[in-house]
């Protein structure tokens, strides 16, 4: 009966700790999605099961070669609960904004996510959203889901207005999985595509943001409402093991994934073009825009434009743009616009448009957008 004791509480304890093998490339997204959904039940059942059988084997002594299993699947209770990506990186739904710009604990180069959406602007300290991987707000009607997965890179905001608010539900192929409320169908938030689930097949759509140093975003001609962050909110990001997360982000490390292209370093920074309008996808090392300043594509009519660390795009067809003061100019109009493209003045009397891109490492570019062309800047 022993045998049979601890056969239950180490299976219990694979349950528990289930969330690690998201760390394995070949193992099943099936698995880990029954794994999300089940996990917790199923725990219950063989705690409870094993410590009935044990009663019930007891003959009026507590037989002392239980206590061990017991423990065991007791553990296994408390690691099911703890050790899930949903549990470490705790989405935000709904979080208090202000609008009072100045009481933010932010320096000028922090960058921010600068959403303009449905008439309504915000922001997001991408230093606050890291800790959370996906923060829920409101648009007037419209619901958006602000994710980072912080191993890729990737931050990607999606109108999930018909599926309501995401959540972090699994990892794999070392980019974050995230899943509805409602349904909990999976996502791969690098393709935006469903995995697996009710929904499936779905497309997340995601929609056109920024990202702007603080300096920049508190000085834009539309102000936007801010996340309403502390000191603690903009803490530095570690995964809870110790260590982890600084010997990932130093090295060549890829958790999840192992077969990757080595044709640059993994976590060389690239922005990909994904927006619908662009006729093929491409992407440029984002070193390269830095270094230039201003790349404009007449081939794709748009231009990408270097603010500080971050890259922003516009579509600027017969646009020459430049910067000065602080601001964008199209020299053959003598127009000038601030960096979110809001008209400032001059003869064109329109906003710019915003160009859907990413900035994410080569790695997780090159996994899931294995047919996009790398255009080099002379």
């Amino acid at each position: 009966m022993v045998t049979f004791y601890y056969l239950i509480a180490f299976f219990s304890l694979l349950i528990g700790m289930g969330a690690i093998f998201t760390l394995v490339e070949k193992f099943p997204v099936k698995l880990l999605y029954y794994h999300y959904h089940y996990r917790k039940p199923t725990i219950w059942i063989l705690f409870i099961g094993l410590a009935t059988t044990v009663f019930l084997q007891s003959n009026n002594a507590f037989p002392v070669n239980a206590v061990a299993p017991l423990i065991i699947s007791g553990l296994a209770v408390i690691l099911t609960y703890k050790i899930h990506q949903s549990n470490w990186f705790k989405a935000v739904f709904f979080p208090e904004m202000t609008k009072d710009l100045e009481s933010l604990p932010l320096s000028d180069e922090q960058e921010i996510a600068l959403i303009e959406y449905e008439g309504v602007t915000k922001a997001y300290p991408l230093d606050y959203v890291i800790h959370h991987h996906i923060i829920n707000d409101q648009f007037n009607d419209k619901i958006i889901a602000l994710t980072y997965c912080a191993m890729c890179r990737s931050i990607i905001p999606f109108d999930v207005t018909e599926l309501g608010p995401l959540f972090v539900a699994s990892f794999k192929n070392a980019n974050m999985i995230v899943a509805d409320k409602k349904t909990g169908t999976f996502f791969q938030q690098a393709t935006f595509d469903s995995i697996i689930g009710e929904l499936h097949p779905a497309t997340l759509k995601m929609i056109p943001f920024q990202i702007l140093p603080w300096k920049y975003v508190k000085n834009l001609k539309t102000l936007p409402q801010a996340a309403l962050i502390t000191k603690n909110d903009l803490r530095p990001f570690k995964l809870p093991m110790p260590g982890v997360w600084k010997k990932v982000m130093s090295s060549e490390l890829t958790p999840g994934l192992s077969n990757k292209d080595t044709t640059f370093s993994s976590k060389t920074l690239v922005i990909g073009i994904v927006d619908t309008s662009i006729s093929e996808e491409v992407f440029y090392l984002k070193e390269e825009i830095l270094k230039k300043g201003i790349i404009k594509n007449e081939k794709l009519d748009l231009t990408l434009v270097s603010i500080g660390t971050t890259i922003i795009g516009f579509k600027t067809i017969n646009f020459e743009l430049a910067i000065e003061n602080n601001q964008l100019v199209d020299k053959l109009s003598k127009t000038n616009w601030d960096f979110s493209g809001k008209h400032l003045g001059g003869s064109i009397k329109k906003n710019l448009e915003k160009i859907v891109l990413t900035d994410e490492y080569w790695f997780s570019w090159r996994k899931f957008h294995s047919k996009s062309k790398l255009l080099r800047i002379e």
